[in-house]
């Protein structure tokens, strides 16, 4: 009994709230002094309304996740401060190259002084140590001929990661000398130690190593009096140079920015250009799906402080790795804080074999159906470098030498910025709301109203005004009937 007066109760609240709210249309069909076929013709116009509203609404907001950000091309001041690029110096292999401390390593392994140096482990350490030197399927081939060998040297089945730190040049024996637009400085105070896909590496300005404008951070602009920046860089070492942005690491992917010194005496001169990207402050506020990039610091699940592309691939690599052979290469452990498992010999054997110890660079492209899936976004704060041309030379000297030159400051820049924001959102969307339906933000608190405060009331005092109102209409009718059925 007290469950059908409840029920009743709220179809009774239904129906005056159909009579009274201000979404039009609805008193039209709750109120039953109306024909049937006129509160039928009025539904009919309510459900076409909503349904409009349904699909206009649904069309803003696709517009919206698809275009809330643009690109825009603007001019650029000529008093604006240009920053040179970030540079990545890493050490690559050479065959003609000594290297007195592998040569020491493998000796050690001797346990006697009649058993012969192998090259055979050389090259294998060699292999393991710089990435250039790899090729597929060189792991097993220069170890297995020695696996049952009692009288010489095996290749070791672990520690690589020690034995590449001894045998890689520290910074103080790789760089000679660094110039900023012929400013000699100190090359290990700006060059800072990184480990990357491409074994170690020494990065100047980058954020991922020193805070910006620190002490460790070289102040080279390009302006105000400076009209384009040079730096020279000499080393002793074969080395691989990289144009990056500040947030960047090297990496397998970025070849086309890859400048590789590898004979002695080998001197190269680069000249590019750069176009530099800002961000209006509301572009963060955005969705990363909808404006399709990634500020460095929204990203912390990385062991890379700071989010780039390259660091997205090359964590995307790694853990492919540890995904097919439950190890890692040894240049992906990044730091003391790097748990992730290094792989043994049985390990790199594993990455040989599946092809992904240093794979092609298009097995890493997201379009690829046969590679890795990376689903990595680029950086929003990624600036555009261009190189223009590069000229190199061979010199009578033991050292190589390479130049970066910003043949001229930028003209023009790119722009991201919010065509529709959240606030747009909520204007728009009730907009059509009250064209389509009279709604407001006060038709919303008639429903909390009419469902709350009035249905509480209802079941308290036992019935409504309402409810009296019908009460009398009820007893006029049947009043008005039985007077009929006398006469």
């Amino acid at each position: 009994m007290r469950l059908k007066r409840l029920c009743r109760n709220w179809f009774r609240i239904f129906v005056d709230y159909c009579c009274n709210c201000s979404l039009a249309g609805f008193g039209y069909i709750a109120d039953h002094k109306y024909h049937f076929t006129e509160r039928l013709f009025w539904l009919v116009c309510v459900i076409v309304s909503w349904a409009g509203s349904y699909y206009l609404i649904m069309d803003y907001m696709s517009t919206f996740h698809k275009n809330a950000v643009s690109l825009v091309i603007e001019n650029v001041h000529a008093r604006d401060v240009t920053y040179f690029p970030s540079v990545g110096i890493c050490e690559m292999g050479y065959a003609k190259e000594y290297y007195a401390s592998l040569e020491s390593q493998i000796n050690d392994m001797r346990t006697s002084e009649e058993m012969e140096y192998n090259y055979d482990v050389e090259d294998f350490m060699l292999r393991i140590i710089f990435h250039n030197l790899y090729n597929y399927g060189s792991i097993m081939s220069y170890c297995a001929p020695y696996k049952d060998c009692t009288d010489c040297v095996k290749c070791p089945t672990a520690g690589y990661n020690k034995f590449a730190w001894k045998v890689r040049a520290s910074c103080e024996e790789l760089f000679e000398e660094c110039r900023w637009n012929g400013k000699v400085f100190d090359c290990c105070r700006y060059f800072k130690p990184i480990q990357t896909t491409m074994g170690s590496c020494y990065l100047i300005n980058s954020v991922q190593l020193v805070k910006k404008g620190g002490y460790n951070w070289l102040s080279m602009e390009v302006g105000r009096g400076v009209a384009s920046g040079e730096l020279l860089l000499n080393v002793s070492k074969a080395t691989s140079a990289y144009i990056l942005n500040e947030e960047d690491v090297p990496h397998m992917l970025l070849t086309t920015l890859q400048f590789t010194q590898i004979p002695e005496g080998y001197s190269e001169t680069v000249f590019l250009t750069v176009q530099n990207i800002v961000n209006d402050p509301l572009v963060q506020t955005v969705d990363t799906e909808v404006r399709r990039c990634i500020f460095p610091d929204e990203q912390s699940e990385f062991n890379y402080p700071k989010y780039s592309y390259s660091v997205c691939v090359t964590e995307c690599l790694k853990n492919a790795q540890i995904k097919m052979c439950n190890c890692c290469h040894h240049n992906f452990i990044t730091g003391d804080n790097d748990k992730s498992p290094i792989c043994m010999y049985e390990g790199l054997a594993c990455l040989d074999q599946k092809d992904v110890m240093f794979p092609q660079t298009t097995i890493m492209q997201p379009w690829r159906t046969n590679g890795l899936v990376c689903q990595c976004l680029p950086s929003c704060t990624e600036h555009e470098i261009r190189v223009i041309g590069k000229q190199s030379e061979i010199e009578e000297r033991n050292s190589r030498s390479v130049m970066f030159k910003m043949l001229a400051l930028p003209t023009q820049r790119y722009r991201r910025q919010i065509v529709r924001e959240k606030l747009d959102i909520v204007v728009s969307v009730g907009g059509i709301l009250g064209l389509f339906m009279g709604a407001s933000i006060l038709s919303l608190v008639e429903l909390v109203y009419f469902f709350t405060v009035r249905f509480v009331s209802a079941g308290v005092l036992g019935k409504t005004d309402d409810d009296d109102e019908e009460d009398e209409y009820d007893e006029e009718a049947d009043e008005h009937e039985e007077h009929e059925q006398k006469f």
